[in-house]
């Protein structure tokens, strides 16, 4: 049914959008697809915002259009044809499109069943309850969709298959065999994109600190063992936990080289089915050093893959659990660090247990244990493969790590 808003534009091809810069005009147009654009906070759900829709006409394939308002929203589905009435065109950067505002509406012309239908397109179109402007501009939009293909979607039965010949944006999930390298000298030598398990030992954590200038003196900060060992550690949590995507483990904003230069996080989280961030406090984004007898070679952690190296210790416990617990200067030391972890533990068992660990002092024994190469060594990484990275900018990426077993205790294996 036609709305009782009037026209307030002329209705256009849409390879002439850019003379219409500023002003309302009307559409007829294919839609192709359409995306909704949420913003998402942890443990909140998300809420959509806007949608970005696909569109094209027979004169041009692909245009944007931005609907933010929600009653539009609802109603766009791929495959129709509709008349988009009172959009404005704007322009961004070298960026034209169509923007849906409060007097915006929208009717649908075609559905996909329309173009098989018995009564036939034209009589169909004939009868369509629009002007005869827009049934001689959907009659080539019609034609179009035939003329490319498109048309083929209008059957409920050639539907899907038509979605399936359309490219799109994304990977098909496939499973890739893990491959078995007996050495790091044999992972070297991959030449294809795979996975891989080994067995190494941990050699180095590199933190690489860009978010501030660090004086020559201070680079050994970069290096959680050194750390550990000599500079004791002061700032060490600081350091090592951030906010970020508790997904895919990017930080919010990573300071890079200079004080106006920044590294903010993507728009779309890539590991995330519905492409969504979940911002909470991650572990940054690491090297872990590994060698065997062969080779020295460098894994990429992330948020994830950093909880399951730390025990399964959520980065959020550890910093929680610091801020409660903030240790003694003088408690730099293994030893020392292992005796007051015994006494908060034994002061928990007098209480009855009431109280949470100390999740601050088990991650940092669990940082030296690692460290440990002769008692506790090789661990059985299992990692992704890319051949399209260097090996210093993340060609291997940690999945899962099998911790070795203590005295009297099996191993635990962790898998993301």
């Amino acid at each position: 049914m036609a709305t009782a808003i009037g026209w307030y534009g002329p209705l256009i091809d849409l390879c002439k959008a850019s003379s219409y810069v500023g002003d309302y005009v009307q559409l007829v147009v294919f839609v192709h697809q359409f995306t909704p654009i949420q913003y998402k906070i942890s443990g909140n759900g998300g809420e959509v915002v806007r949608m970005d829709v696909l569109v094209g006409d027979e004169t041009r394939s692909y245009f944007p259009v931005t609907i933010w308002q929600k009653h539009m929203r609802s109603q766009i589905s791929v495959g129709r044809v509709f008349l988009l009435r009172n959009l404005k065109i704007t322009r961004y950067g070298d960026t034209v499109e169509a923007r849906a505002l409060y007097c915006s509406s929208l009717q649908c012309l075609l559905q996909p069943d329309d173009f098989v239908s018995p009564k036939g397109l034209d009589k169909l179109i004939g009868e369509s309850r629009v002007g005869i402007t827009v049934k001689d501009k959907l009659q080539k939009v019609a034609a179009w969709l035939q003329r490319a293909n498109l048309a083929h979607c209008g059957s409920i039965l050639n539907y899907n298959e038509c979605r399936r010949q359309l490219k799109v944006n994304w990977k098909l999930h496939e499973e890739i065999c893990t491959q078995n390298c007996s050495s790091l000298s044999e992972l070297y030598q991959c030449e294809d994109s795979c996975k891989a398990s080994f067995h190494a030992s941990v050699g180095e954590i590199f933190l690489p600190i860009t978010w501030q200038d660090l004086l020559e003196p201070e680079a050994e900060r970069m290096f959680i063992s050194r750390r550990l060992q000599s500079l004791g550690e002061n700032s060490l949590v600081d350091d090592l936990i951030t906010i970020g995507c508790q997904i895919c483990g990017t930080p919010v904003n990573n300071r890079l080289g200079s004080n106006t230069e920044h590294n903010t996080i993507p728009l779309y989280c890539q590991r995330s089915s519905d492409r969504l961030h979940m911002i909470g406090t991650i572990y940054r984004p690491f090297l872990l050093y590994v060698w065997d007898d062969s080779k020295y070679l460098p894994i990429s952690v992330t948020n994830k893959a950093a909880e399951l190296l730390f025990g399964n210790v959520p980065a959020e416990k550890v910093l929680s659990s610091y801020k409660l617990h903030r240790p003694c200067p003088s408690h730099t030391g293994l030893k020392k660090n292992r005796s007051c972890a015994r006494k908060e533990l034994d002061n928990e068992d007098n209480k009855g247990g009431s109280h949470n660990p100390n999740f601050y002092m088990i991650w940092l024994i669990l940082l030296h244990t690692m460290f440990q190469h002769g008692k506790n060594s090789p661990f059985k990484f299992k990692v992704t493969v890319d051949t399209n990275r260097d090996w210093e900018n993340g060609r291997l990426e940690m999945v899962s790590v099998s911790l070795p077993a203590f005295i009297g205790t099996p191993s635990v294996q962790n898998q993301a």
